[in-house]
């Protein structure tokens, strides 16, 4: 017999698998980014422009990465770059209207797909599943001891 923890194991690296499956192949996206990408890209449209700094420590990345990431996002004219107005030394990123055009395509796309997928759901077992995730998510977080979180946090409701 099949103890639940191993269901819900291998039903989470199913769901990884799946999601970078659907991360790469999302129907109905003019223009996609990979995963890292997308997760600046929602962080600076959440919470606005941010030194290199401050989204390094969000990812829980070394500078040196997350700087290579974002002059590639640069390069593509996702983002951009200004000096800081409160200390002309240091620059705020900050995503451009393409990039803003992007991520809203990417998430549209994926918001349709979640609706496609549960739209068969009665509301109660929809509600229940969120509820379950963001406990499940909360607890992962807790445990690792309040590791930075890569997902765009205002972006999951909002537009």
């Amino acid at each position: 017999m099949t103890d639940e923890r191993d269901r819900i194991e291998r039903e989470l690296t199913l769901l990884v698998r799946r999601t970078q499956r659907i991360h790469v192949r999302l129907p109905g996206v003019a223009r996609h980014v990979e995963r890292a990408a997308y997760s600046i890209l929602g962080r600076l449209h959440d919470d606005g422009p941010m030194r290199l700094t401050a989204l390094a420590a969000l990812f829980g990345l070394d500078v040196s990465t997350v700087s290579r990431q974002v002059q590639s996002l640069q390069n593509e004219d996702l983002i951009s770059r200004s000096a800081d107005p409160g200390d002309r030394r240091a620059a705020l990123i900050e995503i451009t209207g393409y990039g803003t055009e992007v991520l809203r395509g990417m998430r549209t796309a994926r918001r349709e797909l979640l609706r496609e997928l549960t739209d068969s759901w009665p509301a109660r077992d929809r509600e229940r599943f969120a509820d379950l995730l963001e406990r499940f998510n909360e607890g992962v977080a807790e445990r690792l001891s309040g590791a930075p979180d890569s997902l765009p946090q205002k972006g999951l409701v909002r537009e």
